[in-house]
């Protein structure tokens, strides 16, 4: 028990904390494809998100906690559960967290963690039955990068994959969860900090197989791609 208690003092003494605030700018786009790969919609448009980080930095490694809030508004075009096409818009909340833990070693470092991705989607037309949905994901993510350091200014780059551990879309046209299979999900981004300021552009893909069918209703094949522009500050 001593022990633990000076290794915890000691991984205090030597390591630093940072609160960073961060707004992000996301283009987005999601798509759903028939069996034969046929697009049935298209949603494209500009989300927002807000989020805090605190990053516990120790000799050894650093441990970074991430939650963030994201709302906005795109563009619907295409199929909806009656089969009717429809233009209209959808509304979009969620909520992300992420916890990540990483090694820096020389001009590289290395990360992995859990995340965890809550959002709604809800299509603006009496017509459009089925929609509101509600979905969640929780991934563990791998991600490395380069990174290179002069004074204060730090430039970086990186890349990811996200093992899809599970994903979940619960429809309000019928009381069941539907569970999209796993595709491919990756990442690939950089940026610059300077002194307390960060500016990042990450590009996000993330593409589902179809789910099985449940009561007549299922979630088709899937893709969102998010290109991403952070500014942050760390207080």
């Amino acid at each position: 028990m001593n022990r633990k208690i000076i290794m915890g003092i000691l991984i205090l003494s030597t390591s630093s904390m940072a609160l960073n605030f961060q707004y992000s700018l996301k283009s987005f786009l999601w798509k759903e494809y028939d069996d034969k790969d046929k697009q049935l919609l298209k949603e494209s448009g500009f989300l927002h998100e807000f989020g805090f980080s605190h990053i516990f930095n120790a000799d050894f490694l650093y441990i970074k906690p991430y939650a963030g809030v994201e709302i906005g508004s795109v563009n619907y075009d295409g199929q909806t559960q009656t089969g009717t096409p429809v233009k209209t818009d959808t509304n979009y909340w969620g909520v992300t967290t992420r916890l990540s833990i990483g090694k820096e070693i020389k001009y590289t470092f290395f990360e992995t963690g859990a995340g965890y991705y809550y959002w709604k989607r809800n299509i603006e037309t009496s017509s459009a039955i089925g929609y509101t949905e509600t979905w969640s994901q929780f991934y563990i993510p791998v991600r490395a990068g380069l990174q290179k350091k002069y004074k204060d200014v730090k430039l970086y780059g990186y890349g990811e994959y996200r093992f899809n551990i599970k994903t979940k879309n619960e429809p309000s046209i019928v009381s069941v969860t539907l569970k999209p299979k796993s595709g491919l999900f990756f990442s690939l981004g950089g940026g610059v900090i300077v002194n307390r300021l960060k500016f990042e552009l990450d590009y996000s893909y993330d593409r589902w197989r179809k789910s099985d069918v449940k009561s007549g209703v299922f979630q088709p094949k899937s893709k969102r791609e998010v290109l991403k522009l952070t500014a942050g500050y760390m207080f």
